[in-house]
C-alpha cells in the first residue's frame, strides 16, 4: 500500500521600489526568477529475506537500462543502512501530471509487463510511496545518479554484472542468458583460433560443459562512453581434476539504453 507524503517548501522575495530623498531617481532592487521546482518520489521496499543482493543486481543489470530507455530520471538508489532487507528508488519528474503520465507508460509498457516485472515484484513484500516538492539545490544534493562520476560508476556497476553473469553463464551452459545479454552481430576469438558468431557461439554454450569451478579474477572495466571493453584472468578446472588458467577479453556497447556484449577473445592454458 503506497502512503504518499508531500512536504512543500517555498521561499517569496519581494524587491521593493526605494525613493531616495536626495533626487527624483528611482532604485530598483534586483529580482532573482524564482527557482525551478520538481517532485521527487522516494519509494521505500520491504524486500523478502536474503533476496537485497538479488534485487539489487537485476535493479542495476535490467531494471535501471530500462528506465534510462524510458527516459526516466533516476535519481538515486541503494540499500537501507537500517537493516538488512531494505531497499530504496528515487525518481524525479517536472510535475505530478508529468510523474503520473511517465509511470502510466512505464508499467505499462510491453518490455515492463512481459520482461522483468514477475521477476522484480517477486522479491518484494510491501513498498511504501513518498512525493515531494523540491527546488533545484535540493535535488541536486539528493543526486547520486545521473551527473559525471556518479553516472559513470553505474554503469561500471551493470558492467561488473553483466561480466558475472557472463562468466556464470559459461559455467551452466545458460543458453536463456547469453541470449538476452548478446548483441545480434556478437562475433568470438575462441581459444582453438577459430572465429564463431552469434549463433554458433550459442550452439557451443548448449553443450555439456566439462570445466567446473570457473571463476574471473582481476577484472578491469575500461569505460568509454557507450563503449567498454574488460580484461579478467580465468581459472577452473578440467574434467580430469588439473588446475588450469586463461584470460578473456570482452567489448561491451550501449545500444538502446542496454549494454550488450559485441565480442569476446579467449585464451586458455
Amino acid at each position: 500500500m503506497q502512503h504518499p507524503n508531500r512536504a512543500w517548501a517555498a521561499v517569496a522575495l519581494a524587491a521593493p521600489l526605494v525613493l531616495t530623498g536626495v533626487s527624483s531617481r528611482r532604485v530598483f532592487t534586483a529580482q532573482a526568477d524564482p527557482p525551478s521546482r520538481h517532485v521527487v518520489e522516494i519509494r521505500s521496499y520491504n524486500l523478502k529475506p536474503g533476496t537485497r543482493q538479488r534485487y539489487h543486481d537485476r535493479l542495476v543489470r535490467e531494471a535501471l537500462p530500462l528506465l534510462a530507455k524510458h527516459h526516466v530520471d533516476v535519481v538515486s538508489y541503494g540499500p537501507s543502512a537500517h537493516d538488512d532487507d531494505s531497499y530504496y528508488l528515487m525518481r524525479a519528474y517536472p510535475s505530478l501530471a508529468d510523474r503520473q503520465r511517465s509511470e502510466d507508460e512505464f508499467y505499462g509498457s510491453d518490455e515492463w509487463k512481459n520482461g522483468i516485472r514477475s521477476a522484480v515484484l517477486a522479491d518484494i513484500e510491501s513498498y511504501a510511496t513518498i512525493v515531494l516538492d523540491v527546488d533545484d539545490q535540493t535535488l541536486g544534493s539528493l543526486r547520486t545518479v545521473g551527473g559525471g562520476s556518479a553516472m559513470e560508476q553505474r554503469d561500471l556497476d551493470t558492467l561488473k554484472s553483466l561480466n558475472q553473469d557472463y562468466i556464470s553463464s559459461v559455467q551452466r551452459s545458460d543458453v536463456k542468458r547469453f541470449d538476452e545479454i548478446l548483441a545480434d552481430d556478437f562475433l568470438c576469438s575462441q581459444p582453438d583460433g577459430t572465429l564463431i558468431d552469434r549463433a554458433a557461439f550459442l550452439k557451443v554454450t548448449a553443450r555439456p560443459v566439462t570445466i567446473s569451478n570457473l571463476q574471473a579474477h582481476d577484472v578491469n572495466v575500461r569505460l568509454m562512453g557507450d563503449f567498454a571493453i574488460i580484461h579478467a584472468r580465468t581459472t577452473y578446472r578440467t574434467a580430469e581434476g588439473q588446475d588450469r588458467s586463461g584470460r578473456y577479453t570482452d567489448v561491451w556497447a550501449r545500444r538502446n539504453g542496454r549494454w550488450l556484449a559485441v565480442s569476446a577473445h579467449v585464451t586458455r592454458n
